[in-house]
This record gives C-alpha cells, sequence and structure tokens, in this order.
C-alpha cells in the first residue's frame, strides 16, 4: 500500500465487543492507520458528527441502541458523510443482509471471522478508491475554477469587442451621414448644370464628377447599412408578404439603362410558380440592384446577364451569372473584411458583395459565388416563409 496513504488515512471502527475492537485496532496500527472507536451506532454518528475527516468506517452489523444498517442510514443523510466508504463486519452471510447492507450506503462487507489479509486488502481498495475519488474532486474543482476565470475574462473582452463595434458603427454613421449632406448639395448642384449647353470639354469634366459624386453616394449608403447590420443583425430588417419575382423585376428595369451603355441584355428565367415569401423589399431590391451592377461592371460588352429564380419546398434559389470577367481564384465572399483596403477600391466589388452577404444571412438565407466557363455567377438561397 502507499506510504502516504496508511499515514493520513484515519479509520472509525464500530463494534460493542471490546475484543473485536482490540483485534482491528492493534491490525490497523500495524499498517499504520490513525484509528476512532465507537461502540454502538449513535455513538458513531456522534463522533462523526463531530470530527468528519475519517476516511472510512467499519461498521459492525449487529449492536445495541442502534444497529449497523440504521447508522449507515444515518449517516448517508449527512452532506459531509455521504462519500465516506462504510464496510460492514457482519457474521450474516446471507443474500437478503448483504443485499441490505449495499441498499443501504454500504460499499463493502467482511464477513466473522475474518481473515486479516482480506481484510486489510478490502480496505486498501476503499481508502485507494476514496484516495482517487477527492483528487478526482480537486481536479474538477480547480477546472471549474480555471473555467470560470476564463470565461471571466473572455466576457470582460467581449465586452470590450462590443464597445470597439458599437464605437466603430458610431463612427461610420457619423462619417456616412457627413458626406451624404455636402453630397447632396453637390449632386443636386450637378444636376442643374448638366441641364445647360456647355462645351464638350467641360461636360466630360463635370461627367466626371458626377461618377465622382455618385460612387461617394453610393459608399456613404453602403458603410451606413453595413453599420446597421453590424449593429442590430435580423432586428435591422422589416419583414412584410413580397412577391419576390416583382421585386426582381422592379430591380432589373431600373439597371438595364446602366446595361444598355455596354448593350448587354438582362435575361429572367423562373422555374417556378411560387414568388411570396416574407422579405424587407428595401434591403432585398438594393441586394440584386447591387448583383447586377457588378455583372454589368464587370460583363463584356455585347454580352448576356441571366437571372434564374427556382424553388423547392424550403427555399427560393436565386442566381445572377454573367459574361465576363470571373472572380479572382480563391475569392471567398465570407472572408470579406469589408473596410479592409482591397474591399472598396475602385470597380472591386467587395463592399456591396458584403453587404449582400449581411442582407441575404439577416433574411437566414445564403449565399455562395462560383466561377463559370465564361464569367462569374452568384447564387442566392432565401427561405421561403408564411407571415
Amino acid at each position: 500500500m502507499n506510504t502516504s496513504v496508511k499515514q493520513k488515512a484515519k479509520i472509525l471502527i464500530v463494534d460493542d465487543k471490546q475484543r473485536n475492537i482490540q483485534v482491528l485496532g492493534s491490525l490497523l496500527r500495524q499498517e499504520e492507520y490513525v484509528i476512532g472507536v465507537a461502540t454502538n451506532g449513535k455513538q458513531a454518528l456522534d463522533a462523526l458528527k463531530e470530527s468528519n475527516d475519517y476516511d472510512l468506517i467499519l461498521l459492525d452489523v449487529n449492536m445495541p441502541v442502534m444497529d449497523g444498517f440504521e447508522a449507515c442510514i444515518e449517516i448517508r443523510k449527512h452532506e459531509s458523510l455521504r462519500e465516506t466508504p462504510i464496510i460492514f463486519l457482519t457474521a450474516l452471510v446471507d443474500t437478503e443482509n448483504i443485499i441490505k447492507g449495499f441498499d443501504v450506503g454500504g460499499q463493502d462487507y467482511v464477513t466473522k471471522p475474518f481473515n486479516s489479509k482480506e481484510l486489510l486488502a478490502r480496505v486498501k481498495t476503499q481508502l485507494d478508491l476514496k484516495q482517487g475519488k477527492d483528487q478526482l474532486k480537486q481536479v474538477n474543482s480547480w477546472l471549474e475554477k480555471k473555467v470560470a476565470e476564463r470565461t471571466a475574462d473572455l466576457k470582460i473582452a467581449n465586452d470590450k469587442l462590443l464597445q470597439l463595434d458599437t464605437a466603430k458603427s458610431e463612427f461610420l454613421n457619423i462619417i456616412s451621414h457627413e458626406i451624404r449632406t455636402p453630397l447632396n448639395g453637390i449632386v443636386g448642384v450637378l444636376g442643374l448644370i448638366n441641364e445647360l449647353e456647355l462645351p464638350e470639354e467641360i461636360s466630360e469634366l463635370l461627367e466626371i464628377m458626377d461618377l465622382s459624386a455618385e460612387r461617394l453616394e453610393s459608399f456613404a449608403n453602403q458603410a451606413l447599412d453595413i453599420s446597421l447590420f453590424n449593429t442590430k443583425g435580423k432586428d435591422a430588417l422589416y419583414l412584410n408578404l413580397e412577391n419576390l419575382k416583382e421585386l426582381i423585376t422592379d430591380t432589373v428595369e431600373k439597371a438595364r439603362k446602366h446595361a444598355e451603355k455596354k448593350n448587354i441584355f438582362i435575361g429572367q428565367q423562373s422555374k417556378t410558380e411560387q414568388s411570396q415569401t416574407m422579405l424587407d423589399s428595401g434591403f432585398i431590391k438594393k441586394c440584386f440592384a447591387y448583383l447586377i451592377d457588378n455583372a454589368v461592371k464587370f460583363g463584356n460588352p455585347d454580352s448576356q446577364i441571366t437571372i434564374r429564380m427556382d424553388s423547392n419546398s424550403d427555399d427560393f434559389i436565386v442566381s445572377v451569372e454573367n459574361e465576363g470577367k470571373s472572380f479572382p481564384e480563391n475569392y471567398d465572399v465570407h472572408a470579406i473584411k469589408p473596410f479592409a483596403t482591397k474591399a472598396h477600391v475602385d470597380k472591386n466589388p467587395g463592399l456591396s458583395l458584403f453587404l449582400c452577404k449581411q442582407i441575404i444571412e439577416a433574411h437566414e438565407g445564403e449565399i455562395e459565388i462560383m466561377n463559370t466557363e465564361n464569367g462569374a455567377l452568384v447564387s442566392l438561397k432565401l427561405p421561403l416563409r408564411k407571415p
């Protein structure tokens, strides 16, 4: 037996026969155990309540005042004593009494007259088991403490990130509003000037200014929307029962003038008679406007954009495919960092694609991008939902 266990183990002997106590005490002291003694169940209970540091109880069954079975039941009622192993000492070897000993909370039994080696072996086994349980409790307690500390650290870190994210969103809101206010004045003045008859070189300069103002306005609007979704998520949506096919058609009609400049035809195909689901019409229109705008921007002159719509029992599936430039290799819409430098440089779809992703995911849908033989394709999945 492990010497450290022998030195530390404290055993309570409960027996009404002094001879048995003397024999057991002598045997256990030789093994360097610390011994306590009680002569009946009530006395044992008092001793255990007074000092609950016993590692093992050797409990005789047949005793006056309170027998071993009754004493075991009373011992187990105390929280601090429920895990203390009990070995019954009994002359009752019938199955019924043995089973009763286990039922009332005993861990083992030794029959009288006992064999010294058998008794010591059973004592050692129970003490080893208790030591293992105690060590496991200590480890669990340590782990719980570490998990609690780590959880507290993560909460503090998460709170700081939320504060930073909120501050970033507020900053974007302020910047976007500050951009839009003077921008509205510039756009208005440009509109008035464009109605005048001007020399060709002036008209070309005004066109450049017009495009720059349009790009700046687009960035401000997208930044505001991204900030809104970062702050509110799906709560940014105002859902109503909408006709998805009609929303797409309205967006296509508004995009045709832009497409005609490159002689790009926009075609629609539908394989479903269903078209109604719960949507935020404003954001869904924005999403398709961005997708179609990118398809035109990166499409070849004299080419075609095809918008396909289908459905199954759970979702609408809509794709926008163009003929022209493909997505860069390993381009991942889910890895876009919206305000990184490369996300919004000229003719880069990163910012608008990121906003499309936010819009679709707020609707609990999915967005995927892929390249085709002749260009690129964006596929959207939107849940088919009734009010």
